[in-house]
């Protein structure tokens, strides 16, 4: 069987291939969803997901191979993918049908499938916590100390304060606090309200702490010596917890992010 940083791998070009099929439904297709075009939300999740499923093969990629060869990093991504596909799929019909697929719950049908969304989204988080264990227990692992440690705190760290950000925003069945008026004004290309407090803002910079940390990690062992390295990750870390929790209480607020 494949390992799992292959099948991760076959999913980021599922996802690209998507997401320049979808490009081009945004472009001929002028259909819109809260003022903006119905096909935004599948592009920002198809790269998102493309992005989280190469972080997961890059790290595979770094174990020993007993890790690498074994069952449970299998499981992992046999189980994180079919959520993909899923979370992929339904927010791509949705999009099809003008209609929302996050925080819609106007039928049984529907806020039943934003339920499903909510498991899938639990399983291709924690996918990521699994994995950062992993690398950090495998003593084996092509990473040098700085590294592990940034690949350990940037997955798990990641992993627990996306499932906070996303568990409150998910259960108040909306992104923002604060009423936003209609064409009020936004930010380019993230789309992020600059009049009201925005969930979306921390839950950007909670899910990115999975690569932000590693990449940190692998500049840092690459250019210091090993106790600087390891003391500029974990202040790297310490600084993008503090940032993302900061950015949730202002959200909370109702805060806009440049407010």
């Amino acid at each position: 069987m494949e390992r799992a940083e292959i099948l991760w791998w076959w999913t980021v070009g599922v996802l690209l291939a998507l997401c320049a099929a979808t490009s081009v439904a945004w472009l001929l297709d002028g259909r819109q969803i809260g003022g903006e075009s119905v096909w935004v939300k599948p592009i920002k999740f198809q790269l998102s997901l493309a992005l989280h499923c190469a972080t997961l093969a890059l790290v595979a990629s770094g174990l020993a191979g007993t890790w690498r060869d074994g069952a449970l990093l299998r499981w992992v991504a046999f189980a994180s993918i079919a959520a993909t596909g899923f979370e992929v799929a339904y927010i791509m019909v949705q999009a099809g049908r003008q209609q929302a697929s996050h925080f819609n719950r106007d039928t049984p049908f529907l806020a039943a499938m934003y339920a499903a969304m909510a498991v899938g989204a639990v399983v291709i988080t924690v996918a990521a916590a699994i994995v950062g264990a992993v690398a950090w227990a495998d003593a084996g692992a092509r990473f040098g100390p700085a590294l592990r440690l940034a690949v350990a705190l940037g997955l798990i760290g990641g992993t627990v304060l996306t499932l906070i950000v996303a568990f409150r925003m998910g259960g108040a069945l909306t992104r923002h606090v604060g009423l936003e008026a209609p064409g009020a004004a936004r930010m380019p290309l993230t789309g992020w309200s600059l009049t009201v407090g925005d969930r979306r803002v921390p839950h950007f910079f909670a899910t990115h702490m999975m690569q932000a940390v590693p990449l940190a990690g692998l500049i840092a062992e690459r250019t210091l010596p090993r106790a600087p390295a390891v003391g500029a990750v974990l202040l790297v870390a310490a600084g993008w917890v503090a940032l993302t929790l900061w950015f949730f209480a202002q959200a909370n607020r109702g805060e806009p992010v440049l407010g």
